[in-house]
C-alpha cells in the first residue's frame, strides 16, 4: 500500500512551484499521520493487526486531496468537493484493497469516508469509532505541528494552500466566537477570515480523545503558539483561548 501510495501521489507532481509546496505538504502529512497513529496508538495496547489496519488508513486518508487540488487548486471542501469521498473514490477506481479480507477493506473505506466529518457519526459500532477517533486525533496532531509551524514563519514565506485563502484580518466572526464559547463544533462555512481559521483550530482540543493526544498537545505548546499568532488585544480571542487551556488542563 506504501508503494501504491508512492507511485499515485508521484503522478502528481508540477513544475509549478506552488503545485509542488501544496503536493508536497499532503504527502508529508500524510506519513506524518501514520507516524502520529503508531504513537498514539503503541499507548492504547492493540494488537498488531490492528495498528497495521489503523495506520493504512492513515496512510489513504487524505488520498482524495491530490485530485483535489489538481481539479480545484484548493484544499476547501466546500469551494470545491468532500475529499473524504473523493478519496474513497479514487480507493476504489484504483483497486487499492483488493486482496484485503472484506470486512478489514469495509473498515478502511468507511474510516476514510468518515474522517474529515465535523462529528462522529451516530449509530456506529465501538469499534469502528474507536479507530475513527484515533485517526482523526493522529490527524489533527499532525495539521497542529504543520499549523504552527507555517503560522511562526509566515512572514517570509507565505502559502495560500495552507490559509485556505481566507483574507488576513483581524475580525473574529460571530458564528465562530459563539460556537467556540459553547464548545460547539464550528461550521466551515462560517469562517471568514485568517483569525477565525486560527480559532477553529484552537477549539480542535474539543475533539481529541486520547491521553497521549492531551499530552503531544501539551509538548508541542500548540494552543499557545495558535494563541500567540493572534491580535493580544481581541477579548474574544483571550476568551476562547482561556477556555480551551482550561480543558486542556482538565484532562491532566
Amino acid at each position: 500500500m506504501k508503494a501504491w501510495f508512492e507511485d499515485y501521489t508521484g503522478q502528481f507532481s508540477s513544475d509549478d512551484p506552488i503545485v509542488q509546496e501544496a503536493m508536497d505538504l499532503k504527502a508529508e502529512h500524510t506519513l506524518r499521520v501514520c507516524d502520529a497513529i503508531m504513537d498514539i496508538g503503541g499507548t492504547l495496547a492493540l494488537s498488531g493487526e490492528e495498528l497495521c489496519m489503523v495506520e493504512a488508513a492513515g496512510l489513504l486518508h487524505d488520498i482524495g486531496r491530490f485530485e483535489q487540488y489538481r481539479r480545484y487548486r484548493t484544499f476547501l471542501d466546500y469551494r470545491s468537493e468532500d475529499h473524504a469521498a473523493l478519496g474513497v473514490k479514487v480507493i476504489k477506481s484504483h483497486r487499492v484493497l483488493r486482496g484485503l479480507e472484506p470486512g478489514a477493506a469495509d473498515m478502511l473505506m468507511r474510516l476514510v469516508g468518515y474522517h474529515n466529518r465535523a462529528t462522529l457519526p451516530s449509530g456506529e459500532q465501538e469499534a469502528f469509532l474507536f479507530f475513527l477517533k484515533l485517526l482523526r486525533d493522529a490527524d489533527k496532531v499532525d495539521i497542529w505541528r504543520v499549523l504552527t509551524e507555517y503560522y511562526r514563519n509566515m512572514e517570509s514565506h507565505r502559502n495560500p494552500a495552507i490559509e485556505l485563502d481566507f483574507p488576513d484580518s483581524g475580525r473574529i466572526s460571530k458564528p465562530v466566537y459563539e460556537a467556540l464559547l459553547e464548545r460547539r463544533p464550528v461550521q466551515i462555512a462560517d469562517l471568514k477570515t485568517l483569525q477565525d481559521f486560527k480559532l477553529f483550530q484552537i477549539g480542535w482540543i474539543y475533539d481529541v480523545h486520547f491521553p497521549r493526544t492531551f499530552q503531544i498537545v501539551r509538548e508541542n505548546r500548540y494552543l499557545e503558539i495558535l494563541f500567540d499568532t493572534l491580535p493580544q488585544e481581541s477579548k474574544s480571542a483571550r476568551q476562547i483561548y482561556a477556555r480551551a487551556r482550561a480543558y486542556l488542563e482538565a484532562k491532566g
